[in-house]
This record gives structure tokens, sequence and C-alpha cells, in this order.
């Protein structure tokens, strides 16, 4: 996914930042044990994400988090990834995510004290995000206004997904061969099933509105 181009993007965009705040859903109802579990997975696919797309994240208060990525293109990706990742669990597990693209400053492993507009309008989406769990915002208001409403169905859809179809439908976005052949070979299962898994997930809306927010992004911090 990461090609020259991409690179080229986030070369030209050196002072501009994806911002994801986070945090656990009712996470005082889990056990002590289920909430370490949980805690090690969030951390797990923070890092992996961090990795890919040149990142860094930090958590505290014991259920926030907060990652701040140099390829703001991929911010959604990253943040229906984090979602479904989590569930996919046993126990499933949900988390609010707001995410915001636009100027950000911060050093490596002391994230959480960065600066820039990305920051502020991540943290203050965070803030107003209930009832919802899934949040986009800039200071670019064209932006703003053209993915706003598609975010919230976007939100709505992968508030529903149960944990087979999370971990199917992610493991279909993260797959580089996407044939429900591979899918199916990737998660031991039977590909017919596979397929009426994906179908009733509506993976094709879901990969279309991701590569949206990508192009989306992409040409809003181009002109900026």
């Amino acid at each position: 996914m990461n090609t020259n181009k991409n690179n080229a993007i986030n070369n030209k965009l050196k002072s501009y930042a994806g911002v994801l705040t986070g945090d656990i859903t009712d996470s005082q109802s889990y056990t002590d044990e289920d909430f370490r579990d949980i805690l090690t997975a969030l951390k797990q696919h923070l890092s992996n994400y961090a990795k890919q797309y040149d990142g860094h994240f930090d958590i505290y208060r014991g259920d926030a988090f907060q990652l701040a990525v140099n390829q703001p293109q991929y911010s959604m990706h990253i943040a229906l990834g984090l979602r479904l990742a989590l569930k996919a669990r046993m126990p499933s597990v949900d988390v609010r995510i707001s995410v915001a693209v636009g100027e950000a400053h911060f050093r490596p492993k002391e994230v959480k004290t960065g600066t820039g507009e990305a920051f502020v309008l991540s943290g203050r989406g965070l803030d107003s995000i209930k009832p919802n769990y899934l949040a986009f915002s800039s200071s670019n208001t064209e932006l703003e206004n053209k993915t706003q409403l598609l975010t919230r169905f976007a939100d709505t859809h992968a508030s529903g997904l149960t944990q087979t179809q999370s971990e199917t439908l992610l493991t279909y976005l993260e797959a580089s061969d996407k044939s429900h052949d591979n899918i199916a070979a990737l998660l031991n299962k039977n590909r017919s099933n596979v397929s009426r898994i994906l179908n009733a997930s509506n993976y094709k809306l879901v990969a279309e509105y991701l590569e949206y927010m990508k192009h989306a992004i992409t040409g809003a911090l181009n002109d900026s």
C-alpha cells in the first residue's frame, strides 16, 4: 500500500499528520484478566499501524490511547482497522476513536504531548463523540463537510458488525491478495462461507469508503 507516490505525498506534507484519539468503551465491565488481554491486543495493533504508517502512539489513563501517523491519508483505514480488530476478539470490545487530519508536531514516544490543530481537533472530537464511535474532523471545511455524513454511515455500519463479520472484514481489508479463496485460506474457513460473511458485511462499500477517504484527505492536504 505504501507506494513511492504515497511516500512522495508524505514527504511533501512533513508538518501534517493524522491523529487518532480513542478510548475503550465500558472498560470497567471487564475482568482484570480480560482487560489485560484487551490492552495487550490494543498495543499490538497500535504498534503494527505505527510501524506501517510511520507513526507513534501512547496509551494513558489505563483505557485511553493516541496514535499520530505521518501518512494521514490512511487515518480512517487505521481507525476502522482498530475497531474491527477489537470487535473480532473474544470477548468482543469496541473503542471510540476521534480522527483529525491537519498540522501537527510531536516527538517519538511522547505523542500525548503533541501540538497542532490535528491534536486539538482530535481531542475535542473525542470529548463530543458520544453516542457515536467514530468521528472525523479537519480544519479544512470542505473536506470535513464532504466526509462527515459518510463517516457517520460507516460508523453505524461498523457498530452493527458481529465478531465473525469483523474478523472476516478486517482480514479482507488488510490482505494484499483480496480473493475470497485467499481470505478463506487465511481464516481456515470454507470459501462459500467467507463470501457469505463478506457480502453480509457490505465489504465492497466499506473498501470504497476507505478509498474515498484516502483520496479526499490527500487532495485536501495537497491543496493546503
